[in-house]
């Protein structure tokens, strides 16, 4: 192993130490910018099959486990209805 560091961790030291944030004034600058510019009237999200496929995988890499919370209800709301099903039809089964 090296004992410099390479070439491009001294220069992204070096920018990220060129980084401050904003200031007021920048602040005020970007607001009138989006106001003037409007960008959510032409944000239209994914059009095609594999844009709209790959929109849905980006909210799942930092899901914590197998399934989202979404799936797991989604699968809940099933069960829950398979179960109500077999109780209607053993009821309708029973003889009275």
């Amino acid at each position: 192993m090296p004992d410099q560091p390479s070439p491009r961790s001294i220069a992204g030291k070096a920018n990220r130490a060129k980084r401050l944030g904003l200031t007021p004034e920048g602040r005020e600058r970007l607001r009138r910018a989006a106001i003037e510019k409007k960008p959510w009237i032409h944000s239209t999200g994914p059009r095609t099959p594999a844009g709209k496929a790959q929109s849905a995988i980006n909210g799942k890499r930092r899901q914590l486990g197998i399934f989202s919370v979404r799936e797991l209800r989604r699968e809940l709301v099933k069960c829950q209805t398979l179960r109500q099903e077999m109780v209607d039809t053993r009821a309708a089964a029973k003889p009275s």
